[in-house]
């Protein structure tokens, strides 16, 4: 049977009539064969002619196309080049004269992994990958239409983004805590902010049709999920089945069902919630790091203090040598609980560690496990002094203490909701099931004692919890035996022979560690945008013809994900912690991050490849369609998307995998042949150069100046914007702030972001447009934005601060005022030529311009801010 359907492919319309089993619009054994349905399988290596130049699997599949297309991959970049390339990916500032130096003379074998492992350390990391998702996400901070109202608190969500990849938060449970973090079993203050990805769209708060901007709202909040998430467009089957793809109408409104329960956004403090405990937090952690730190500075004062006393009640009575002890315990702690003074340090994961992580050698820092202090469970959990927050139901844990000799007795202490099991250097010493409820201490039996040994003892716990209130927390002691504590020796001695100072300065320390003690940071709630739902039943939902919300057809199937995938009906309930929501976002997740989802693993590995070559191995990031472009390398895809999955979703992992290979370090520079063959260097025989981006600029010209503030995270700024730029509102000055002058000098992903007012350097050069998700931003090159660099008030007011700069660094030194702007701008020495050029530009400004010596330095130094060369990344 025929049917008059044309297939679409990429751009080009054949019109070749297909059979009804090669309908591109129904599933059927065509469709589910195309590239991005077919099921995620690990490719094998090909082997390369050249395998001297293949490093890695990412090269040989490069190679491999490129052999067979008669071209050959570019050499490699220079050094200057290649951590200027870096530098600029991964965090979006350029490197510095002394960091380039650095690494030109570092002529280790591992001299390019450190750089990439310094700069995926960077806090700066997750600042520059922010920006890439909240393109994807259309973040705003104002709700869009003729009054653009506020949506108070949103930047908790931005700062949520950067602080999760900082985290390298799993790209799983990224995706996992926006779309359903209210939904966990036990919602964290983060995993409730991240549901702020719900609030995101515009929003009228005088519709002409409030069930039609009801039903645009979730059309919006569906397909930035499955465009953003799973690289698939579905708005044409709002009205009618898809032209492109097999997704039917039916299959689109029973897709919406996921988010048919969720609360429109609202306005002023609609959706605002006081999310409790804090405890994931950016900065409740810095403040308890800062906090706990203080406290070690004070107990390092104390033992050196009691290390003298110690020395002075030895000299006077020789015979407490070897028989003192600095604590005033009948026991010794070596890995303190969490009620201690100072609790055990422990690394942890709540993912299952490799097979060998109870063994001795198995060194948890290595495997990037958090850190956490002894105490681990949910806050408010009876009975256990919490210090980790722990509410998953499994946990993995690795604590270690010295020992110089073995000790006949051992004092341990335990608590535990339900089963634990503790491994001592690699043998099970300890099993354990039921709930501990409250502390237990006793002393360690024979097995526990057989397993010690001198110098490093690892302890690794795993323990696993069903229901109610997380807690686990662990101990060890050892006896002090016939030693005599300072506090006794003392007294003994009555003090003789000891310096009077000295008491009374350990009398003071010991007091003030008690007050440190007291006064530790607790967690606070914070106030957020989080998603909200009507009730644990949504409405019903319908198919409504040609779109229109107030024509309904058959009711659909809840919460059946596409056919094309399954045609599953997800199961789901609401969540037992009792919120008011349905779950069904939940099962939604969970089927999205399914290792076997065949367009996750496949959609993020590609932007991240487009974010480092410039071109996603699909070009078209937001639909892996029959609409959009094919990819280039689809095994490469493949390979890059189990190799993921197989690092646990982690997105550092992957960045440092791709920059590790030969394909990355390649040079930019044409080659006549090459260009002849593939113009569009869409097989990837050389890196593609490209302009900075509209906040690299912007951060860059900061950098450059000496004046970027960077802090990070609260509240977003107001920067200085024309009264020009103000009157375009359609309220007088567009509710626009003005932020103190040092807050409008911190970096771009700060500002505010407000529809209907954008800063216009920003705007120049491509800003994405948050009415809609961005997954490529334009590359233009216009003539505005040469007109933009060389007179807005922003450059030319850096300009005069960098000419400050160099006649602070290079007082009465002309010549070396002008190498100096190079140095600092192009992070390389200036050639005799450029500084002969320099020295002429200023003479010709102050000769024939009249200008002083202080004006024709501002302008060379707006010269040097408009250079080619700081405005590209080769």
């Amino acid at each position: 049977m025929k049917t008059a359907l044309p297939i679409l492919l990429g751009l080009s319309l054949f019109p070749t009539f297909l059979t009804a089993e090669d309908d591109i619009t129904k599933v059927n054994a065509t469709t589910k064969a195309f590239w991005s349905y077919k099921p995620l399988r690990r490719p094998s290596v090909p082997e390369v002619k050249d395998p001297a130049w293949s490093r890695s699997p990412i090269d040989a599949f490069l190679l491999d196309r490129l052999e067979a297309n008669g071209l050959k991959p570019n050499g490699p970049a220079s050094r200057r080049e290649l951590i200027r390339r870096a530098s600029f990916d991964i965090t979006g500032l350029p490197p510095t004269l002394e960091e380039v130096e650095a690494f030109e003379k570092d002529s280790s074998p591992e001299a390019w992994e450190k750089v990439i492992d310094r700069l995926l350390a960077s806090p700066h990391y997750g600042e520059k990958w922010a920006r890439h998702w909240l393109d994807i996400v259309r973040y705003a901070e104002s709700n869009g239409f003729e009054r653009d109202s506020d949506k108070p608190h949103i930047w908790r969500y931005r700062d949520y983004v950067i602080d999760a990849l900082n985290a390298d938060t799993p790209y799983d449970q990224f995706l996992l805590e926006q779309l359903a973090g209210d939904e966990l079993e036990k919602p964290t203050s983060q995993s409730m902010i991240a549901t702020g990805y719900h609030r995101l769209m515009q929003w009228d708060d005088e519709p002409a049709d409030r069930l039609l901007h009801l039903f645009d709202n979730l059309d919006d909040d569906l397909r930035i999920t499955t465009e953003g998430m799973l690289g698939m467009t579905v708005g044409c089957a709002r009205c009618h089945d898809h032209k492109g793809d097999p997704i039917s109408q039916e299959d689109y409104y029973s897709f919406m069902a996921f988010f048919r329960g969720v609360k429109q956004p609202g306005k002023g403090g609609a959706n605002i919630e006081n999310v409790g405990g804090g405890e994931g937090d950016a900065g409740y952690q810095a403040s308890l790091e800062k906090h706990d730190a203080e406290g070690e500075r004070v107990k390092e004062e104390l033992e050196s203090a009691e290390k003298k006393i110690g020395q002075q009640l030895i000299k006077a009575f020789p015979s407490l040598k070897g028989r003192l002890s600095s604590s005033g315990d009948e026991f010794l702690v070596l890995l303190g609980d969490g009620r201690e003074s100072s609790p055990g340090k422990w690394f942890y994961t709540t993912r299952k560690p490799s097979a060998n992580w109870s063994a001795v050698n198995f060194r948890a820092e290595n495997e990037k496990w958090k850190r956490g202090l002894a105490g681990f469970g949910k806050a408010g959990t009876p009975g256990v002094k919490v210090n980790t927050e722990w509410s998953s139901k499994e946990l993995w844990a690795q604590g270690t203490f010295l020992l110089e000799s073995i000790p006949e007795k051992l004092r341990l202490s335990l608590i535990h909701d339900e089963d634990v099991e503790i491994f001592l250097n690699g043998q099970l010493v300890l099993r354990e099931s039921g709930v501990l409820g409250n502390y237990k201490d006793f002393d360690a039996d024979k097995k526990f004692l057989s397993a010690l040994q001198t110098g490093r003892n690892v302890v690794a716990a795993r323990v696993r919890q069903t229901k109610g209130g997380q807690s686990f927390d662990f101990g060890v002691k050892s006896y002090q035996g016939e030693k005599f504590t300072i506090d006794v020796a003392l007294a003994m001695a009555k003090s003789k022979g000891v310096d009077g100072g000295l008491l009374a300065k350990r009398k003071d320390l010991k007091k003030r560690i008690a007050q440190h003690a007291q006064s530790r940071p607790k967690p606070t709630s914070v106030s957020a945008q989080v998603v909200q739902e009507h009730g644990k039943t949504p409405p019903p939902l319908y198919v409504h013809y040609r779109g229109n919300p107030h024509v309904k057809g058959e009711k659909v199937m809840t919460t059946k994900i596409p056919t094309i995938f399954g045609g599953d009906e997800l199961e789901h309930e609401s969540p037992a912690h009792g919120r008011n929501t349905s779950g069904r976002r939940l099962a939604l997740a969970k089927w999205i991050i399914k290792p076997d989802n065949p367009r996750t693993s496949r959609v993020i590995m590609n932007r991240l490849w487009q974010h480092h070559f410039g071109r996603g191995i699909c070009a078209t990031p937001n639909d892996f369609g029959y609409l959009g472009e094919r990819p280039t390398h689809p095994v490469l895809l493949d390979w890059l998307a189990t190799e993921l999955v197989s690092k646990k979703w982690s997105l550092k992992q992957m960045h440092k995998v791709i920059m590790l290979s030969q394909a990355y370090q390649m040079s930019s520079k044409g080659q006549a042949a090459s260009l002849a063959k593939d113009p569009d260097n869409k097989l990837f025989w050389r890196f593609n150069m490209r302009r900075l981006t509209a906040e690299e600029l912007r951060d860059s010209v900061l950098a450059t100046t000496g004046r970027l503030n960077r802090k990070m995270g609260g509240p977003s700024i107001f920067i200085k914007l024309a009264p020009e730029v103000l009157a375009t509102s359609s309220t007088k000055g567009g509710k626009w702030g003005n932020s103190p002058p040092d807050e409008q000098t911190r970096r771009s992903v700060y500002i505010k972001v407000k529809r209907s007012i954008v800063p216009p350097i920003l705007q120049d050069f491509d800003l994405a447009d948050t009415d809609g998700t961005c997954p490529v931003r334009f590359r233009s090159i216009l003539p505005t934005q040469a007109l933009a660099m060389m007179n807005s008030a922003f450059v030319n007011e850096e300009a005069v601060s960098f000419a400050e700069r160099l006649r602070s660094e290079a007082p009465d030194d002309p010549r070396r005022q002008v190498g100096l702007a190079l140095e600092i701008a192009l992070a390389r020495s200036a050639t005799v030529r450029e500084l002969d050029y320099g020295m002429e530009f200023v003479e010709v400004m102050m000769r024939d311009h009249k200008l002083s010596s202080e004006d024709a330095f501002n302008r060379f130094a707006l010269l040097v801010l408009n250079l080619n060369e700081f405005f590209f990344v080769d």
